[in-house]
């Protein structure tokens, strides 16, 4: 098998509750990477596109938080609901989601 094109990593951080900077883990985190992987085996990408689950990518306030690498892409606040369109045109069509992206923010 080839190596994959493109690695998708979904933040399933959790913090204890109240913490004010919040965690994509009680944002439904795992739930989402656990979608993310029905959509990759319904579309035929599991080959193409590995997606693995990760801690903290620094912006759980605005989770759930997903990377696409090597491209460099950050969605912010993705629900189960944004996968397909995510799959269809980015992961398929290599055109990010603008409506998702990340915004310009300090990474601290």
């Amino acid at each position: 098998m080839p190596k994959p094109e493109r690695q998708v990593l979904v933040c399933v951080n959790s913090r204890p509750p109240g913490n004010p900077k919040g965690s994509c883990g009680e944002k439904g985190g795992q739930e989402l990477f656990d979608r993310l992987k029905e959509h990759l085996r319904e579309r035929g990408l599991e080959a193409r596109v590995m997606a693995n689950r990760t801690y903290c990518l620094k912006h759980c306030s605005r989770g759930p938080v997903v990377a696409v690498q090597p491209d460099n892409v950050w969605y912010a606040g993705v629900t189960g609901d944004d996968l397909g369109e995510i799959c269809a045109s980015h992961l398929e069509g290599g055109a990010p989601v603008a409506r998702l992206l990340m915004p310009d923010i300090p990474w601290e």
